[in-house]
């Protein structure tokens, strides 16, 4: 009789444990294929694009600083030694077994640690043209929201492996959203539009990879999508009066006198000018004073007025073949973390090179958001040597002979 009741008990834990949890955990170890040397033509590729970066950030730069700064060559000095640095900790972290960004000590670390930062940045953080997105440490000014994008997808990647059959049902999406919507609330209030999409496309897309229903995911995304533009559509706050500068002609952009309409107008004119070939390397006009952040988010037109569409798309074509390295790198990966987390570094960089592309020809509410490997902005610079510092690593543990 007593054995049957401790029987009992035991299998109504079990039963209990069974209900609370998420599901069974699938062990993450490295695959079993020979570890290799890591894919040289995706390596090659980033430090090209650095390189083109550093050429153009000194044409649209150096009038400015001159100018302003005293000092021609600030943006191009500070933008080099980030970039060594940034290769540094790429080669660095190329050697890193990617497998430990799977222990839940890290990610579950990553993520509350993003959770402080985020937080710090409302509480004392540095604003500048109406957003506080900064956090001045001193000797250094970083952008926390530069590393979300990233320390959220090894997140995903992590639960979504260690939780595969969870993540198939809407209580294991609706889980993972409501981990997601913390830090993307915190980057709302920055307020960083561009960032908080950005995170939103990444989550979607990986939850649509990881083996979450896409007709849940398709739903949430109607929801939710059906509330952001009635927001920007019928409120009255920072992010509605972009949204109505993007819907705007050509003439009423001109005839209105805002910071916002002057920027979108300018960079529209560089591109114009640009036309197929561009008016020449260090012939650009717009960044003579006329377009702001020239040497930031808005080096793209810069770009397009010195090297034409021709240019444009040649770049556009380098960065094409990086994503395609990475998504080919997680198509080949044996191992699933591996493979989503190839997934979440290579979309996080896809989608931030069409939302500022989006943003610098009035296709998306302008706000501030770097083109990758090329604007000015430390932060950003290295939190993208960082991920494909990450993406090398699992590169070097793909099947060799797909990986060509």
């Amino acid at each position: 009789m007593k054995n049957n009741i401790v029987s009992n008990r035991r299998l109504k834990m079990q039963g209990l444990k069974k209900r609370l949890s998420l599901g069974s955990a699938q062990k993450i170890e490295l695959p079993s294929v020979a570890k290799h040397e890591l894919d040289y033509p995706l390596l090659i590729a980033i430090i090209c694009i650095c390189a083109f970066g550093i050429v153009m950030l000194f044409s649209a730069s150096y009038y400015y600083a001159e100018q302003y700064l005293g000092d021609g060559l600030h943006y191009v000095r500070n933008q080099l030694g980030y970039l060594i640095v940034g290769i540094g900790i790429m080669i660095g972290i190329s050697h890193i077994p990617y497998t430990t960004y799977s222990k839940p000590l890290v990610y579950w670390g990553l993520y509350f640690f993003l959770l402080v930062i985020l937080g710090a940045v409302l509480v004392v953080g540095s604003t500048l043209q109406g957003a506080t997105r900064w956090l001045n440490l001193g000797f250094i000014s970083i952008q926390p929201s530069e590393f979300a994008k990233f320390i959220l997808a090894i997140l995903l990647a992590a639960l979504m492996t260690k939780y595969k059959q969870k993540v198939k049902t809407f209580g294991g999406l609706i889980l993972l959203g409501l981990l997601i919507a913390v830090p993307a609330v915190l980057i709302y209030f920055q307020p960083n539009l561009s960032m908080l999409i950005i995170v939103l496309f990444n989550f979607i897309i990986l939850a649509l990879v990881g083996g979450c229903d896409w007709k849940q995911v398709l739903g949430c995304c109607i929801v939710g999508g059906a509330a952001m533009i009635i927001y920007l559509k019928t409120g009255d706050n920072y992010q509605s009066q972009r949204f109505a500068l993007m819907n705007m002609s050509w003439e009423e952009l001109q005839k209105l006198s805002g910071d916002e309409a002057f920027q979108i107008v300018q960079s529209l004119y560089a591109f114009a000018n640009g036309g197929p070939f561009g008016q020449g390397f260090d012939a650009s006009r717009q960044k003579l004073l006329f377009l702001p952040y020239r040497e930031s988010d808005y080096i793209l037109p810069i770009i397009a007025e010195e090297l034409g569409f021709v240019g444009v798309l040649l770049l556009m074509l380098a960065y094409l073949y990086i994503i395609h390295r990475g998504l080919k790198i997680a198509r080949n990966c044996p191992e699933r973390f591996g493979s989503l987390l190839a997934v979440g570094m290579t979309i996080a960089l896809a989608v931030q090179v069409l939302i500022n592309a989006a943003v610098v020809s009035n296709f998306f509410p302008a706000t501030g958001q770097t083109l990758p490997f090329i604007s000015s902005g430390g932060t950003s610079l290295l939190a993208f040597m960082m991920a494909m510092g990450v993406l090398l690593n699992i590169s070097r543990y793909t099947e060799k002979n797909k990986v060509k």
